[in-house]
Parts: structure tokens; sequence; C-alpha cells
């Protein structure tokens, strides 16, 4: 009988023993799938948030490109026209007219005159019509400008120089013959002007303007400017 309980006293006790032994591994085997667990989702949040940075990032570059672009356009369209090369000139002037007898001139009748003014033949361009594109990424500003045009020709009356001047018996010069000269010194210092690559240095002068404006704002030794024509 003793013998009996001391056999049913092992097997209980081995029996408690398994039990704690299962209870211990158990628990070992929750407490890694709960750290398991506890890790895998961050992982998979740290993934989608890596998938969606590129979008998040675009958005801000969009959003980045639209402030500058505005900014850079007003800026440059609050110059209005720009006056951006003069060309200075003294020319000389002549007028001669004389009246005719059945197509017979009259030297008698001959009226002329020799003078010289000084003028200044201005060209610029209206800032207001320049576009400009950003690309952040490509690190690229497209200013797309219109070219630059003749503005004015200005004649200082008060540089007049008289060199020869002839009066002919009742035949004397008017105010349009005057204002006929002049035009035609406005037409003549105008295509000189051209012709001396006036226009081609008022744009050189307006993209230098507009570059200086722009590098207040981008670092140019970063971004190039690509320059294109109205």
């Amino acid at each position: 009988m003793i013998r009996h309980l001391e056999s049913k006293r092992s097997v209980i006790l081995l029996a408690a023993i398994v039990i704690v032994f299962l209870s211990i591994v158990a628990v070992v085997i929750w407490g890694t799938t709960a750290r398991a667990a506890d890790t895998v989702p961050p992982q998979h949040q740290e993934t989608a948030q890596k998938q969606e940075d590129p979008k998040k990032g675009n958005k801000i570059l969009d959003v980045e490109r639209e402030i500058m672009v505005k900014t850079l356009e007003e800026g440059v369209c609050d110059m209005g026209l720009l006056i951006t090369q003069e060309y200075y000139f003294t020319d000389a002037v002549t007028q001669s007219k004389v009246k005719t007898l059945f197509s017979i001139p009259l030297g008698f009748t001959e009226t002329s005159y020799v003078a010289t003014y000084d003028g200044v033949v201005t060209a610029g361009l209206d800032f207001t019509r320049i576009r400009i594109d950003l690309d952040i990424m490509g690190k690229t500003v497209t200013v797309r400008m219109p070219k630059a045009e003749i503005q004015n020709v200005d004649i200082d009356p008060n540089s007049f120089v008289l060199y020869s001047e002839k009066n002919g018996f009742g035949n004397p010069l008017s105010i349009s013959d005057y204002n006929g000269s002049i035009v035609d010194l406005e037409n003549k210092a105008q295509k000189r002007a051209i012709e001396r690559g006036l226009l081609e240095q008022a744009d050189e002068n307006a993209r230098h303007v507009v570059s200086n404006f722009i590098g207040g704002f981008l670092d140019l030794t970063k971004y190039d400017i690509l320059w294109e024509t109205e």
C-alpha cells in the first residue's frame, strides 16, 4: 500500500513538473510572438511611408516651384518697359528747295541750310511679357522673353548748330520743311543704330538684368538659365 502511494505521488510530481515546463515554454513562445507582432507593423508602416515619400516630395517641390515662379515673374513684370541700351549720335541735317519755271530751276530762289543735331536712340523691351519656368529637379530656369525693339529717337533741339544757310528770293523755309528734315534725321539715326548692333546689345543687357534678378533668389552656380525668344 505504501509503495502504491509513493508511486502515485511520483506520478503526480512528474505531471506537475511537466505542466510547469509546458507553461514556461508557452510563456516564452507567447512573448516571442508578441514581440514579433509589435515589430512587424512599424516595418510595414516604414515601407509604406517610403513608398509614399516620392509623391509627398513631388507635391512639396511643385508648391515650391509655383511659389518661386510666381515670385520671379512678378518681380520681373514690375520692371515694366525697360530701356536696356542707348545709342548717342551727332548727325547733320540738310534742307534745300528751289522754285522752278516751266520745270526750269530758278537759282536765285534756292534756299538751303546745313546743321547738326545731337540725339539718342533708345532700345529696350517690355518685361511684363517675360515668362519664367523652373525645373527644380533638373536645376534649370527657362526664361522666355521678347526681342528688344527701338523705343524712341530723341533729338535735342538745343543742340542745333547751323553751318551754312542760303536764303533764296521769295522762297523761305517753312515749319513743314524743318519737320521733314528732322524726320529724315530720326530715320537715318535709327537705321545706323540698328546697323551698329543696338538691338543685339539691348537683348544682351536685358538678359543680364534678368539673370541678376534671378540670382537674388536662386544659386546660379547650381542652376542653368535657358533663354528662349518669344
